[in-house]
């Protein structure tokens, strides 16, 4: 392995950035060098500036996030070529050979750093966090069909053999006995707050369960629900933009909301703090993306699977069924909402969780 470890990863939303970041972190605790880089850094001006407006209307109208992911676009026509050449001469002039890619958007990038390279090998890991290509692997799918050809495919989560791979932790903190756990349940949307999560807040609080819902804006707080609590994403961080204090990519700066008092949003450098909500929580109510896996795995909290972002996030919920490691909304509320099937669900999580092995012993095979 070479000297540093190029970790290509997305900020469009956070399924990709968070896994990207936790397995910087842990490569970096074993000695290996890595950077990691947002590919929304080498878009042109014009297309990042709707980024913003996209989130707000996604998380407004799930309806026509759902749309959009339908149709994938060719990203050439959004990349600024002038920076990406020069990212390609500073690999070059390093010597960079060794690169993990979470978005399919990167792969035009890999191609023009290989036709420069000419016969030196890359090792070049096409690292899927679904169990089926999301969008931005689709819109490789359609516009370069043979695009993994030269490259190594990793899933973790594998739809041919309908099982999971490999693993990322998030935390090296022990499980939280679920005897132990509040009766708690997160609500959320993903990086973007996309889905059908806050309509059914109400259902669920009449089961005598609390909830931690994150809100895509302190207007979504409501004081007056006795038992739950709100967290938020800082609205003025952005994923693509280096932190200026530590000069590095960060993980979201995240806090409690609390009406009429200012949200103390932080960061903190091993692992999202959204994780640390989850694992002290029953279960995950939420549509069922890649990361939310990852979390599921790690903290052995059981997901409740709400409508899913697009084909390949329904493959997520219908692996994660599979294994009994969670179940759909309707399932659940068919039941009465009966908590010992959320108990069952995490004992089948917790038997399982160490058995998959760490996609980080491979990278590490490598060095």
């Amino acid at each position: 392995m070479s000297k540093t470890v190029t970790i290509l990863s997305s900020g469009f939303g956070l399924g990709f950035y968070i896994p990207a970041l936790l397995l910087e972190r842990q490569l970096q605790q074993h000695g290996v060098a890595t950077e990691v880089i947002v590919f929304e850094q080498y878009i042109v001006q014009e297309k990042k500036a709707r980024i913003a407006a996209n989130r707000q209307d996604y998380h407004e109208n799930f309806a026509v996030a759902l749309v959009a992911q339908k149709m994938p676009t060719d990203i050439r026509a959004s990349v600024d070529f002038p920076a990406v050449e020069a990212l390609l001469d500073r690999w070059q002039q390093e010597g960079r050979r060794d690169f993990i890619m979470f978005s399919g958007h990167w792969v035009y990038v890999i191609d023009m750093y290989r036709e420069r390279l000419g016969d030196a090998p890359l090792n070049v890991d096409l690292l899927y966090v679904d169990a089926g290509l999301s969008p931005s692997w689709k819109g490789m799918k359609k516009f370069k069909p043979d695009y993994a050809e030269r490259y190594r495919e990793v899933w973790l989560f594998d739809p041919h053999a309908q099982d999971v791979q490999w693993r990322i932790p998030v935390s090296e903190e022990p499980v939280v006995p679920y005897e132990r756990r509040e009766p708690r349940l997160v609500l959320h949307g993903g990086g973007w707050g996309m889905g059908t999560y806050l309509s059914k807040a109400e259902e669920l609080a009449s089961r005598a369960y609390g909830l931690d819902i994150v809100v895509a804006s302190a207007d979504e707080a409501k004081s007056a629900d006795a038992g739950h609590r709100y967290y938020m994403n800082d609205p003025a961080w952005e994923a693509w933009e280096k932190d200026p204090e530590v000069g590095t990519y960060i993980f979201p700066k995240f806090a409690q909301v609390i009406p009429g008092q200012p949200p103390a949003f932080a960061s903190q450098s091993s692992h999202h703090r959204l994780y640390d909500v989850i694992r002290q929580a029953k279960a995950i109510i939420s549509k069922p993306g890649g990361a939310t896996l990852i979390d599921s795995l790690s903290s052995a909290t059981p997901v409740v699977f709400l409508e899913p972002f697009g084909p390949h996030e329904q493959k997520n919920a219908d692996l994660w069924i599979r294994l009994g490691f969670g179940m759909s909304y309707e399932t659940w509320q068919q039941s009465g909402f009966a908590p010992e099937l959320l108990e069952s669900l995490h004992h089948t999580l917790l038997a399982h969780r160490t058995l998959y092995p760490l996609y980080l012993d491979t990278l590490l095979k490598k060095a």
